[in-house]
């Protein structure tokens, strides 16, 4: 298993619960590589969403967040009805949305664990993970398709572009360490991810249109109506999927956890923390007797997205569905 060992999570809960009844999370620490706060997205089962202690005996945390949606959990908030679009989900979404673009690098961290029972429910589809665009829906989704395969789609290609993450025979049972790192660009961007250390998936070209990205993640199931076309009288299964570690920075090193000495990826040589460089350049000076040249200041943005050869591109796993108009 890629994870093995127990370390005390940082993760902070607290509800406030407003005049609309929604439901807010802080997950995450201030610490850098901190991700959040998040508020539950169209869903306020009991079920839906649960913070605890970590029931696979193996995950990086003792606590970690549980995802369920069982069948008919649906909701509606204003001009948005999940119940009328076919929907069905439990998820959590960035709260504080940037009312300017975002550009430039970022990356990004999970870990994800589906369970042995975790069902497939073709040809319904299932987003774990997206970033979004204020109003214009799913930019980038990690989904499972068809052949029960993880996959990472582009949707802001019309036709729809696919790459495969996690294999269908090693999804379950396990927890999955994801990195992605995302030059976010309407013109000359690039998107990376890496399974488990692994490299899987890599797009260059635009990675957003309007650029005003958030992130959320969880389940939520789209185009019930042709699982249900495709299987009459029998009711979707109940799915649960686990997170931990949610994390976001703008180096790599950010993404580092506690226990760990470094971020190690297949592909990608990281410069040193210019903090860790700056401290060692200070002891090595005290040390010399002779005059020796000021210290060179690393750059913050040396994470720049490596020059791979290119990984083929698949279309998607099923037909491109619609996008999700979110607020």
């Amino acid at each position: 298993m890629f994870f093995n060992n127990h370390r005390r999570g940082s993760i902070r809960q607290w509800l406030f619960v407003g005049l609309v009844g929604v439901l807010w999370f802080d997950v995450g620490s201030a610490d850098e590589g901190s991700f959040g706060p998040f508020t539950r997205d169209l869903s306020d089962t009991e079920w839906g969403y649960q913070l605890l202690l970590d029931p696979t005996g193996f995950a990086p945390t003792e606590e970690v967040e549980r995802f369920e949606v069982r069948p008919g959990d649906c909701s509606r908030d204003g001009d948005r009805d999940d119940c009328a679009d076919n929907r069905e989900r439990s998820e959590l979404t960035e709260r504080a949305r940037s009312r300017k673009p975002v550009t430039g690098p970022q990356w990004y961290r999970w870990q994800v664990y589906f369970p042995e029972d975790y069902e497939v429910i073709y040809p319904a589809r299932v987003v774990h993970a997206q970033f979004a665009q204020q109003r214009l829906g799913a930019a980038w989704v990690f989904e499972i398709g068809a052949t029960g395969v993880l996959w990472v789609g582009n949707r802001l290609d019309e036709e729809g572009s696919y790459q495969a993450l996690i294999d269908e025979d090693s999804l379950r049972g396990q927890w999955h360490d994801v990195v992605v790192q995302v030059d976010w660009s309407n013109k000359n961007g690039v998107l990376v991810v890496w399974v488990d250390g692994v490299r899987k998936a890599q797009f260059r070209g635009r990675t957003c249109s309007s650029c005003r990205v958030y992130f959320s993640y969880g389940i939520v199931r789209e185009q019930i109506a042709r699982f249900n076309q495709a299987y009459p009288g029998t009711a979707l299964p109940t799915q649960v999927v686990y997170y931990t570690n949610m994390r976001r920075s703008r180096l790599v090193t950010g993404l580092k956890l506690a226990d760990e000495p470094s971020v190690t990826l297949e592909g990608h040589e990281t410069t040193p923390d210019p903090a860790a460089s700056a401290e060692e350049t200070v002891t090595k000076s005290k040390a010399m007797t002779a005059q020796t040249p000021s210290p060179t200041v690393v750059s913050e943005t040396v994470d720049t997205p490596p020059v791979f050869e290119s990984l083929p591109t698949q279309k998607p796993p099923t037909d491109t569905v619609s996008e999700d108009d979110r607020p």
